[in-house]
This record gives C-alpha cells, structure tokens and sequence, in this order.
C-alpha cells in the first residue's frame, strides 16, 4: 500500500508545485505584459457599523523589471484599526517556494512622510528578486472600527500588466445600510452577485491596459466598483448620510462646529486691514492674502481620521497648519467680518477627478474654500502663500466639489479655464550678428494654467532660473542670459517673464547663404507616435493658446533670398499660423500662432491627431534662406 501511497501524495504535490508556475498563466494574458494578476481576493465582512474585516489575498506574477511597478508589499494602519495577519511568499518561475516573510519580518515604521504629524503607521517589506520571472502570494487580514472607508475593487490600474482572476466579495450578514456604484463592468468577463447580504463581483481574463499616451483616466473604461456604507463610523463620530445635504450636515455639525473661534485681537487686526474697504470681495481678497502673509502649509493626518482641521484659534497662535486648518482658519478671519464662506472637498491633482455626485460617501483628498459673491464662487487655494486670490489652478481646476453650508453639502463646480484663458504670448526682438551670434530680448506673459506653471520662477534660486530656460529652449545652442526679471501681477493673474539672451551657432552656413529659423523659442516638441492598433479614445484635458511676435534685425551685408509662404492649419484638434514678412530691408517680423483645443476623441482618429501634431513639429522648424554679400 506505500507506493500507491506515495504516488497519489507526489500528484497532490505536483499539483501544488506547479499552480503558481508561469507556464500555468494562459497564453492571452501573457503575452507582451510586465505582470500577470494570478489571483486577486478581497473579502469585506460587514460585522456592524462600527466594526469590520478586511482580507485580501494577491498573487502577481512579475515577468520582468518593469513588472515591479506592480507589486504592492506594504499596508497602512491606524489607531482605529490593526494589522491581524501579514504573511507573503516568493515562488520561481516553476512554482517552487523560495522565500516567506512572516510578520515579524516587516517593517513597521509611522507613515509620516512629508506630514508632520500623523497617526498613521505602515507595514511593509522589501523585496529585491533574485531573477526573473517569479511569483508573490501577499496576504493581509485587518480588522477596523472606522468603517467611512471601503477599499474598492479595481482590478489593476498598471499598464501592461493582465488580471487572470480577481475576486471581490462584501458579506453583510446585518444588512447595515450600504450604496454600490459599478462602472465599465459590461465591457468585460464579470459575473455579479448582489442580494441584502452579499455583494460579489468576479472578473476573469482581463487582458493588459496598453500605455497610449494622451488617453482618458483609468477610471473611464476599466473595471471598478465602489461600496460604502450610509450608515458608519469615523473614529468615535458617527454617521447615518443618504444624501450630500446629510453629509454636509454631518460634517458641519461634527467635524467643524466650534472650531472657528478666534482671538479678539485677530479680529481687531482684520477690521484694521479692511478698515474704510467697502467692497466684499476686495475685503476677502485682503484677508486672503494676510492668511498667506501669517501662516505656511505642513501636513497633518490626526485627529477623526484626519478628516476634522485644527481650531482656528490654534492655527492663529501657531501659525502653521494642513489644508483643512488653514481652509478653517480663513473661514474664521472672513465670519469675523461677516463674510460667508464654506469649507468646501476635493479630488485635488493635475489628473484629479470631481467627486461623484452619484455615490454619497467620504471622498475628496484636499480641502479649499468658497466664497460665494453675487456674480462668482471665489474659490481660495488656502496652503499656497504665493496663489493669486481666486486662482485654481490644473491643482483644482474644473471639477465637481462639496461645499458644506449652513444648510447641508451642496455639489457645485470649479471655475475651468478654457483654451483662450490658457495662453501664452511672447514678444522678441532679435539681432543677428555678422558671425550668427543671435542676441535680443524676449518679454513673455503667461495666464490661466500656463500661469501657474511658471510663477514659481519668481522664488527660484538664479541656478534653477537658469536651468529652466535652458531645458525650455535646448534648441538654442551656448544660451547665455542676462537681466532676467520677472513680474507677478496678482491681480490680473499674470506672470511676465523678461530677459536679455545670447545664442551662438543658431543658423547654419553653406556658402553664401545661411538657413534661418525666424521661430526661436517656442517649438511644439512632443511627437505621439503613430499606433494603428490604438484601443483607447484621445483625450486632452486644457486647450492653449500660444502667440510669438518677433522682430530679427540682420546684420550689415546680409539679405533675404527666400521666405517661407505663410502657414496656414486649421484642424478639429486646432489651429496654426505662422508667417514672417519684410519690415524693412534689414528687419523681419516672425508670427506665430498656434491653438491646442480641448476634447476627447475617438481612438479612431488618433493617428489624424498625431498627423495634425506631425505637422506643427515640421512648420515649427521652417527656415528662410539669407544671403551674404
């Protein structure tokens, strides 16, 4: 009876040794990926309002380096909640077990990071392969008494990496009242479960999410789905919100009541600032900026899950404080002169995303402030000490956002700057000498978004001045600058850029004659490549405006032999014009106009759109023929 014995646990082992080898991935899903998802678990068990579990399972196959970016090996914890069980194995290419951390091999370390002070704490392990391709099996089981939070499922997010199997599961067991919002789920392989007790959503063979540039956010075509409970805890606060207004209200009445008392000497201060100032938003424009003069921004996630700011009154005598304290704080010093305003939440970031006003439930990342005005919501960036009064941004710009007021949460909308706001004009006198030495002075106003892509300038060190001007314009060769003054008009929101420059070798000689760019600064530079196979839409979030006038003075001797016919390119994706025509016998004027336009297009004109790009990186670099005497 031993052989049979021993052969039947060789099959179990067999079976066993080889479920995680990466011959067992199937052939669609691995081909051209970095990492395959071999098997993704996540399992929310609802015990009460006040008390879950979370377990998740992953299993990632990392075919080569760039796969890394995939791996996730780190879990973040609070004080409301705890890491029960941590573990995670290595496997070869053949399935083999090669390694195993358990939990006293993470590291545990405060999750401070750039904040000052936190109550978070991470667990986490370093993993440096051996060689590729392997596997990682990561196992997590945590238990919380806040519940304001559900992880949601989202399969992947990574370019180039494919899902085998992805599983998420909610037992509900209380039928604690909970929403569900699911997206781009009919498009793919997804079974769904959904009865008073259990929600369950499995996804099997999602094939790799190509990197394409200029492609919509992830969250508009992949798989998702988000849950949340109405009825919940944060922290000791809890919660019972079924629309925004409840959430508003909620928020008002737990998280901020009370917290925007100020000295009486702070409110002897304003009113002598504003003194004589009849006009609201000129008063809220002087309060602004004192806020900025008086304080400065440092991170802070303590407190109800880093959800409720800091008393007014502290940050008043501290002088410091995270974006919902100083949001807070100006909302104080602006009641102390009987100026309305609501804290008001959002997804903050260049690629951020407006709140979904479809899904009532904690979201959001940054906290800013409205003040509502007969004609406009001013809305006021309350961590920047720099930012103009009433400027956005792409920080915040152009999104669905929370404003709490006395009356409940309202959803309203960031101002969005458009293609004629975000615009750019430069204006150039040029001289050029017998031995192409070009030398001159460039003026350059910037507004809208450009805006705030450049007004750090007027605090840089002259090094990083420097080295922005010449990564800007790497096309002008030996560039020397001089007399670099800049001028911010807060006002207006304008950032005017002036300086003396120098450039040698710019034009080529042949002969008598020498090939010249008229077009000496601004160069569309970024070429998408063509793509027959494009899979997703195209999609740009600001349109630009760019204006160039220049005047080239020649030198003594030198003539014009031939200019370039004027340009004229006028596309859905926008429009470009550039010319350069004789203002006397040795001077020329270069314009140049060039217009990006917002929208999103289908994946089908991609390669329309390169081509429109395809042709402005080409009259971009259209030269006119000089000749020597």
């Amino acid at each position: 009876m031993r052989i049979p014995f021993l052969l039947a646990f060789l099959c179990v082992s067999t079976s066993l040794f080889s479920q995680y080898a990466i011959s067992e991935i199937p052939g669609d899903i691995k081909n051209d990926v970095y990492a395959v998802v071999r098997n993704q678990e996540t399992l929310i068990t609802i015990h009460d309002y006040d008390k879950i579990e979370i377990y998740t399972k992953e299993i990632i196959s990392v075919l080569n380096r760039k796969g890394l970016e995939a791996l996730n090996l780190a879990v973040g914890y609070d004080k409301s909640s705890s890491i029960k069980a941590i573990e995670a194995k290595v496997f070869d290419a053949k399935g083999k077990e090669i390694e195993k951390f358990k939990k006293r091999d993470f590291h545990d370390v405060s999750a401070t990071g750039s904040n000052l002070y936190s109550d978070n704490r991470m667990m986490y392990i370093e993993y440096t392969p051996r060689s590729y391709p392997f596997t990682i099996e990561f196992i997590v089981e945590e238990a919380s008494s806040s519940t304001a939070f559900l992880p949601r499922w989202t399969p992947t997010s990574y370019t180039n990496v494919s899902v085998e199997r992805s599983t998420f599961t909610i037992d509900n067991p209380k039928q604690v009242p909970l929403i569900s919002k699911k997206f781009n789920l009919e498009n793919y392989d997804v079974s769904i479960v959904e009865t008073p007790t259990k929600y369950e959503y499995t996804l099997k063979n999602l094939e790799k999410l190509p990197k394409e540039p200029l492609a919509p956010h992830y969250t508009q075509f992949l798989p998702m789905a988000k849950v949340a409970l109405q009825k919940f805890q944060l922290e000791n606060e809890r919660a019972y919100i079924k629309t925004w207004k409840d959430f508003g209200l909620w928020q008002k009445n737990s998280l901020l009541k009370g917290r925007d008392k100020i000295s009486d000497g702070t409110k002897a201060t304003i009113e002598q600032l504003v003194a004589g100032v009849e006009d609201p938003k000129e008063k809220a424009r002087i309060i602004y900026e004192y806020m900025q003069g008086k304080t400065r921004y440092i991170s802070v996630q303590v407190g109800i899950g880093g959800w409720q700011p800091s008393p007014a009154k502290d940050v008043d005598e501290l002088s410091y404080g995270d974006c919902k304290a100083l949001t807070n704080y100006t909302m104080a010093l602006l009641k102390s002169q009987g100026i309305e305003s609501y804290y008001t939440i959002v997804e903050a970031g260049e690629n951020g995303r407006g709140l979904d006003e479809d899904f009532v439930a904690l979201q959001g990342n940054h906290v800013i402030l409205a003040v509502p005005f007969e004609d406009e919501n001013v809305f006021l960036e309350c961590t920047s000490q720099k930012a103009p009064f009433n400027y956005m941004g792409d920080f915040t710009d152009d999104r669905e956002v929370l404003m709490v007021t006395p009356e409940g949460g309202v959803i309203t909308k960031t101002h969005a700057y458009l293609t004629e706001d975000n615009k750019q004009t430069l204006t150039a006198t040029a001289s050029l000498s017998g031995d192409l030495i070009l030398t001159g002075l460039m003026k350059q106003m910037s507004e809208g978004v450009p805006y705030g892509d450049v007004s750090w300038l007027d605090d840089a060190t002259n090094d990083d001045v420097v080295m922005h001007y010449k990564e800007s314009y790497g096309h002008l060769n030996n560039l020397s600058l001089a007399n670099i003054k800049f001028e911010n008009d807060k006002r207006a929101i304008v950032f005017t850029e002036n300086l003396n420059f120098e450039t040698s070798n710019y034009s080529s000689a042949a002969g008598d004659r020498i090939l010249f760019n008229p077009n000496i600064f601004t160069r569309f530079k970024y070429l998408p490549p063509k793509d027959d196979n494009r899979l997703l839409p195209v999609h740009i979030r600001r349109g630009k405006s760019y204006n160039d006038t220049i005047e080239i003075q020649l030198p003594e001797g030198i003539s014009v032999e031939a200019l370039f016919d004027e340009i004229e390119i006028v596309s859905k994706y926008g429009t470009y014009h550039a010319s350069i025509t004789p203002v006397t016998g040795s001077k020329l004027k270069y314009h140049r106009n060039f217009v990006l336009n917002a929208g999103t297009y289908k994946k089908e004109e991609y390669d329309d759109f390169v081509a429109f790009i395809q042709r402005i990186v080409k009259k971009d670099k259209s030269k006119i023929v000089l000749k020597g005497s």
